[in-house]
């Protein structure tokens, strides 16, 4: 397998995992949960700019 034939491979699997994510909001929001950008309950992680995040602080 050419490095070629490897990159549209990862990329088809790419493509067909987004697909798979975005099909419906349920789908969506469980894989943004399964990837750690949002918490079982739904809130945005701290990394990623949720409650208690330092965004937007002021240093004295």
């Amino acid at each position: 397998m050419t490095q070629e034939q490897r990159n549209k491979k990862i990329l088809k699997g790419i493509e067909a995992a987004t697909k798979r994510a975005v099909a419906t909001k349920k789908s969506a929001r469980d894989t943004l949960i399964k990837e750690g950008i949002y918490t079982t309950k739904g809130k945005l992680r701290v990394e990623f700019g949720g409650a208690g995040s330092k965004k937007g602080s002021v240093a004295a």
